[in-house]
């Protein structure tokens, strides 16, 4: 009998870069809605959902959290992502598209999302540079800021979907950031850290990820990794 083994995927510096598009799609919206110069390098955006970033937004400029301006200006951010990722000098990771091909090609493995990113804010990156394909199922970042809470929510829907007995142990995490990391460990799953994003080795390796590697170019210890558990 196959087990089933789940793989979640992060989409920005795990899978893309997206080459600055969702940052300049969030200047941008701050700048046409509320009139104000945002600076990146005030926010904490790495790993970070994207309903915690427009929070910190919100606080810093002292808008008023209603879900209309909420809205409003998640709205106004996706039309500005797709503008900009038209144009933006972003790709695919080394070893990411191979390594999906492999991972759909076997028995009783699945795989899809456990990102920050609003749903139509990641549908948008992941067409757009031809992954969507590999994903049916995902937890985003509209359903919470936090992104423990979020790994907890993408565990009950993997519950919901193949059934209570499902166990976090069948379930791996593949992300760049230590938020990924934590999120895995809030659940008990597997954690795989790549050091493609924002974040270096030893960076990473301090908060003890179940595989650590420095990209998904050469990923057979990967495959290795989620055959070898269940």
């Amino acid at each position: 009998m196959t087990t089933l083994r789940i793989i979640l995927w992060d989409i920005d510096g795990t899978l893309l870069h997206s080459g600055g598009a969702g940052q300049t799609a969030i200047v941008r919206t701050a700048r046409e809605l509320h009139g104000q110069e945002l600076s990146l390098q005030d926010l904490d955006y790495r790993g970070r959902t994207d309903s915690l970033i427009v929070r910190q937004i919100f606080s810093r400029f002292q808008i008023p959290w209603f879900e209309e301006n909420v809205a409003r200006f998640r709205n106004r951010y996706l039309q500005h992502l797709r503008d900009e990722i038209s144009r933006s000098p972003g790709r695919v990771l080394p070893g990411v598209e191979r390594l999906l091909c492999a991972i759909q090609e076997r028995a009783g493995w699945r795989q899809g999302l456990l990102t920050g990113n609003f749903e139509h804010g990641a549908r948008i990156k992941l067409d757009h540079f031809g992954l969507g394909r590999f994903f049916s199922f995902g937890a985003f970042g509209d359903r919470s800021e936090c992104r423990n809470e979020l790994a907890r929510s993408a565990m009950t829907l993997l519950r919901q979907q193949w059934g209570e007995s499902l166990a976090a142990t069948q379930v791996f995490l593949i992300g760049d950031t230590p938020h990924d990391v934590l999120c895995a460990q809030a659940i008990g799953a597997y954690s795989i850290a790549v050091a493609t994003g924002g974040y270096c080795l030893s960076e990473l390796a301090a908060c003890r990820p179940t595989m650590l590697l420095p990209d998904l170019e050469q990923f057979e210890p990967v495959l290795a990794l989620v055959k070898g558990h269940s």
